[in-house]
Order: C-alpha cells, then structure tokens, then sequence
C-alpha cells in the first residue's frame, strides 16, 4: 500500500514530523506528497473556477473557506495520484497525523481484506468521528472490527480503495460543493463509508489549539449566519425541531457522542506510543 501525504510546502517541521511518523509506525509503508493546492495562493477568480459556491449553498447550507477549498483539491490530486497507479487501495494523511501503535498491521490486514471487495466503493476513516454508533457489521481481523459512524469529520488518515476514489471524485467534481471529509455526504452517494471501533489515527494539533485550516472558518462562519437569517422563520423552525429531534433519537439508540471532544484520549494502544517530537 502507497500512502499519500497532505501536507504545504511551507510546513516543513509538520512534513519532518510526518515523516519520523511513518518510518516508526509505518516502516514498510512507501509515500508522495501528491500536487497541493495551496490557499494562500488562491485568488478569488481561482476560486470561482474550483469551487460552486451556491450549488454548495443549496446542497449543504454550508460554506466552504479557501482553507478547506485548497485542502478538498489537495485530497482528490492524492486520489487522482491513485487511480493512475494499479494500487487496489491507499492510504492519505495529513501532516498533523499521530499514529497507534497498531496502526502498521491493520494496513497489512486491510489491504488483504478490501481486494475481496474491489467493486465496492469503501472508505474507512481511521482517525475520530463526532457521533458513532458502535455497530459491528463484521469482524475484519485480530481485534480490529467495523463501525458505521453516523457523523465523522476529519481527514487525518483514511484509507481508500479504486471504487472508492472514483466516487469521491465523481460526487465532488470539480467545481467542488464540499469538504475533503464530508463522508456522510458521500454515503449518500453511494460510497460505503465506515470506521474502526479502535481508532488508529489522531492529530498532533489537538490540545494545542485549532489546524492552521481553521483559521479562516470563524469568518466563513460569520458570513454564513448572514446567509442562514434570510432564510424564512417557518423553515428554521422546521429544521430546529427536526436536528433536536434526530438528537433525541440518538441518545434513545445509544449512541457514543464522547468524540464531540476532540482528543487522542481513545487513540487505541496510546500508552505504548513513542512520541515523535517536533522537529
């Protein structure tokens, strides 16, 4: 298996730290940095051309920042990178990954497993989700077993098959409506997005403040709520009883929501972690 690195090209202590990230963790593992869109880079006529602004409106109600625009583009040049090989799966991270000790045979044990499955477009996120109902459909192998999270955001490592990919990439063609890891959206679309009941993959960053992907969201999100008032009061009001309602739902399922924090609390096998350290 080939993995993919997002990572800036100014972010050389991040790269540096990936890099001690795999050579420990990963020792057999190959990677490339794929073609990476850089925001800081993007004027707004490039943005116009990559990025349908009120097809995203009318899909999600949600808006996307330059950050997020450069990263989406970012991950689909990596699974672009992909398809042009004859890999049956890969892995992409980003550079702020940490690693579980575990992290080396589950990708021996996943890529056996998903060549069963080469017609079926899969997409395992490794890393933490927000709401996960922890329902096993089947076991994978050794201790490892399948999850269906119902919400799951974040992109910091997840592996992905050729069926896969190509889904990904045809339900956010370019211009793109949504995020990287917008992985219920792509459900919808088809793709059989799953997680591991053991996480295998957390962020460097958490516990030391936002990504630098976060930096331009709160204004995103400023702009949004301006967008979101014009929207008639009987239609907030509808949607309000129907998110507490679903909410309701999930507490009765049971429903683990403890991935609302964001840590590497639950990062499985965390305490025989050798700490990389920045470099």
């Amino acid at each position: 298996m080939h993995c993919y690195v997002i990572n800036l090209p100014t972010a050389t202590k991040r790269f540096e730290r990936t890099k001690r990230e795999l050579e420990l963790y990963c020792p057999n593992l190959t990677w490339s940095v794929p073609k990476i869109w850089v925001a800081s880079k993007m004027t707004d006529s490039d943005v116009s051309v990559v990025y349908d602004s009120k097809r995203a409106w009318r899909l999600h109600e949600y808006e996307l920042s330059k950050g997020e625009i450069a990263c989406a583009l970012s991950h689909q040049s990596a699974l672009r990178e992909f398809l042009a090989t004859d890999d049956g799966c890969c892995l992409i991270i980003e550079d702020d990954v940490v690693f579980s000790p575990a992290i080396g045979r589950f990708l021996v044990g996943i890529e056996k497993w998903l060549s069963k499955y080469a017609n079926n477009p899969i997409g395992i996120v490794l890393s933490e989700a927000y709401q996960v109902r922890y329902w096993a459909s089947r076991t994978l192998f050794d201790e490892f077993r399948l999850t269906h999270p119902i919400k799951s955001c974040g992109a910091i490592a997840y592996v992905v098959n050729r069926s896969g990919a190509k889904l990904i990439l045809s339900a956010n063609a370019v211009p793109i409506t949504t995020t990287s890891d917008h992985w219920t959206f792509y459900r919808k679309c088809g793709l059989d997005f799953m997680g591991i009941d053991k996480l295998l993959a957390g962020s460097s960053d958490f516990g030391r403040g936002d990504s630098s992907l976060s930096k331009g969201r709160q204004d995103m999100h400023d702009k949004m709520m301006v967008r979101y008032m014009a929207i008639p009061l009987w239609r907030r009001k509808m949607r309000a009883v129907y998110y507490k309602a679903r909410q309701i739902w999930w507490l009765l399922t049971g429903v683990d929501r403890t991935g609302e924090k964001r840590s590497n609390d639950r990062l499985y096998l965390k305490e025989q972690r050798r700490e990389v350290v920045d470099g």
